[in-house]
């Protein structure tokens, strides 16, 4: 077999949990071909449109399925990586409000102890061992890389890795691994060069088109300039923490001023009123808690009617620049049903349960906007069309 190794960097703490979620963090290789499969699907959808047939059998034939067998065998390659908890994440004076937000799911409850991470500024290896797939692969490690994260919370800022090695593309078809922009504009226009190559390739690769038809919004993220909006915040940071906390910062205070999603779940709570007008706050994923301490720390749990788990359409990504001095952030926002459409969000407390529409969109464009607004700086746009 050929292989592909590439040295990669933690940029933010990477939460990866092993048979316990709770447990110490591991590296381990299901998690890389989940990700990595997870963006091969997201580049096919953007070219093969509703052929989801088609998307389901070339995503198998490269990662597996109950038919097929994997043609790639992926091993990571671990020195000791120092290891913090999330407790010390956010340790500092003041405390950093902003990361602790985003990273909320690792906090430590009444009933369970607190997440553990593998810091960031840590090495790693990572070798993908293949007969055939291996420019799938490439490319799917490119969008990881570039756009997502691994882990928990990885569409909050977690889980971000860089590739420092190797620093040439396997052919001119392909972008660098490597991220050699050295300023958010150029960051703008390194991300937009290689969404068009990628697409490109993957449109030649399996007969598919840059522009291809969909049904009105597909029903899974797929990376076409129509259904995947992608910004560059023109503004950089000295250290991953500090980007991400104003970005946690941010976020929380839009979300927390966002009446009257808190106090009409509270009014059913209470019984005030019996029937519940849409959260809008759930265009950012489910499930969402809602706890209410002046009702003796009364919860109440909204999710899908059908699907309990919903991720949010928008990822934040912290980007290390090629200076290795300042740090960027990225906005990834796809657009695509939040459920089913006939499925209803429901309200879930340990009395009684309660359904209600699904809310619009328009929470994440006001978002979007008030970035802008907040950050005083342009939202350079990603624009990967042709």
């Amino acid at each position: 077999m050929n292989k592909l190794e590439v040295t990669l960097e933690i940029i933010t703490p990477l939460f990866l949990g092993g048979a316990d979620p709770r447990g110490e963090p591991e590296l381990r290789p299901p998690s890389f071909r989940g990700a990595l499969r997870f963006w091969f699907r997201a580049l096919l959808g953007g070219v093969l449109g509703i052929d989801t047939k088609k998307i389901f059998e070339k995503e198998s034939e490269i990662f597996g399925s109950t038919e097929y067998a994997s043609s790639l065998l992926i091993r990571v390659q671990v020195d000791n990586l120092y290891k913090k908890k999330f407790s010390e994440l956010i340790r500092n004076k003041p405390i950093k409000q902003g990361i602790a937000y985003l990273f909320f799911s690792a906090r430590a409850t009444k009933h369970e102890l607190e997440r553990s991470a593998f810091d960031a500024n840590q090495k790693f290896k990572l070798s993908i061992s293949y007969h055939n797939g291996i420019e799938a692969a490439y490319a799917s490690l490119w969008l990881l890389t570039h756009l997502g994260g691994l882990g928990s919370r990885s569409r909050r800022g977690g889980g971000n890795l860089q590739v420092l090695e190797p620093t040439e593309a396997i052919n001119a078809e392909f972008p660098k691994l490597t991220v050699s922009a050295k300023n958010p504009r150029e960051l703008q226009d390194e991300l937009a060069q290689g969404l068009k190559q990628l697409r490109k390739w993957a449109a030649k690769q399996f007969n598919g088109s840059l522009n291809p038809a969909f049904r009105g919004k597909p029903d899974f993220v797929v990376l076409h300039p129509d259904y995947c909006r992608i910004w560059v915040i023109d503004q950089t940071f000295n250290t991953w923490d500090e980007a991400l906390n104003e970005f946690g910062l941010k976020m929380q205070r839009f979300r927390n001023r966002r009446s009257p999603d808190y106090e009409n779940v509270k009014a059913v709570v209470m019984g005030h009123e019996c029937k519940l007008q849409p959260v809008q706050r759930a265009a950012f994923g489910l499930p969402i808690v809602f706890f209410y301490p002046s009702l003796k720390g009364q919860t109440a749990i909204l999710e899908g009617s059908k699907h309990d788990r919903r991720a949010s359409p928008l990822i934040v990504k912290v980007v290390k620049l090629a200076d290795n001095r300042k740090y960027v952030l990225v906005i990834v926002q796809f657009i695509n049903p939040l459920l089913p459409q006939n499925e209803k969000l429901k309200l879930r407390t340990d009395k009684f349960k309660l359904e209600t529409q699904q809310p619009t969109a328009t929470i994440l464009e006001e978002f979007i906007q008030e970035l802008e607004n907040e950050f005083a700086s342009r939202l350079l746009i990603v624009n990967y069309e042709g």
